[in-house]
């Protein structure tokens, strides 16, 4: 299983195919605040690791447009979960507290849609950054959406702004032929080093001597080896986060 599964994620690379992105004519970056209402959450068991999604509508305070929102759920690779993370904040959904959220439009998933939702809302976004304000204009991170690939030439620079220079859990995953941002000199060293790496885990720094004003220095590189398992080429594997496997 997990052999067919990356090997799957290395035939996408080869081709230049987005493996996570839904085919839209234009993706936006978007930036909402808003009341959260009808909160859905499930964990559901998918082949051989529990996943986790959510969904919910918000009325954007300066529109007035209503947006469904969604999770993305997270990417295995082999024996590790390379984002989605969730934080240790347990909000009162119930109780329908406002949220700011960071993401792109559309759906950000392939197949683009999620679970039994017919999803025929006019206004649809993926979440990148989920804030919740605990206090008035105080606002605590709950959920990342750290896999990274390209999204639009308008989208990429403003999600990559909100995670640059920060740490976990604003560090990021994804496929190394399909960033937009370059990686920095010493991690493109590395990624010479180890050929057979595919993905990496990183940190997303600012340059302002690029056009693009970000790059992004690796922590993880991850790949298979001659026998299709998961090697961790750089980096230590016990930083790694692993799926929960268990059922």
């Amino acid at each position: 299983m997990k052999y067919v599964l990356i090997l799957g994620m290395v035939c996408v690379m080869g081709t230049n195919v987005n493996l996570h992105a839904q085919p839209p004519a234009k993706i936006e970056a978007i930036e909402l605040v808003g009341k959260a209402t009808e909160y859905h959450f499930t964990r559901n068991w998918n082949s051989y690791y529990w996943r986790e999604d959510f969904t919910f509508l918000l009325k954007d305070d300066k529109t007035g447009k209503t947006w469904r929102i969604l999770s993305r759920e997270p990417t295995p690779a082999y024996d590790w979960r390379m984002g989605t993370t969730f934080t240790a904040l347990k909000p009162d959904w119930k109780k329908e507290p406002r949220v700011k959220i960071v993401g792109v439009t559309g759906v950000d998933r392939l197949p683009a849609k999620f679970y039994d939702f017919k999803l025929d809302e006019p206004n649809i976004a993926t979440a990148h950054l989920v804030y919740v304000e605990t206090a008035k204009d105080e606002w605590k991170l709950y959920n990342a959406n750290n896999w990274f690939h390209k999204w639009s030439d308008q989208a990429d620079p403003i999600i990559y702004s909100h995670f640059a220079d920060k740490q976990a859990p604003y560090d990021i995953y994804g496929f190394i032929n399909g960033q937009a941002a370059r990686f920095s000199k010493k991690s493109q060293e590395l990624i010479e080093k180890h050929k057979g790496a595919r993905m990496f885990h990183g940190v997303i720094r600012t340059n302002k001597d690029l056009e693009f004003g970000y790059e992004i220095d690796v922590l993880h590189l991850v790949g298979p080896d001659k026998g299709g398992n998961g090697v961790v080429f750089h980096g230590d594997p016990k930083t790694l986060v692993g799926l929960d496997k268990k059922k």
